[in-house]
């Protein structure tokens, strides 16, 4: 599976898909970011992306 942020090929287990973000983050912030807006369904992120948009999200709150 290849990140769509990074494209680097992660495991299964070093990805979420879009499902899984909207499950886990209860964050319409983090939902509404671009990187998260264009995911489809097919499409998924590294947890190392994944951290890098919550931490931006958090650093625009302050």
């Amino acid at each position: 599976m290849d990140c769509t942020v990074c494209s680097k090929k992660k495991e299964d287990f070093e990805v979420w898909s879009n499902k899984i973000i909207i499950a886990a983050t209860y964050d319409s912030e983090v939902q509404n970011h671009k990187s998260i807006r264009k995911m489809t369904e097919t499409l998924v992120i590294c947890h190392n992306c994944m951290q890098s948009v919550i931490n931006k999200v958090n650093e625009d709150r302050k």
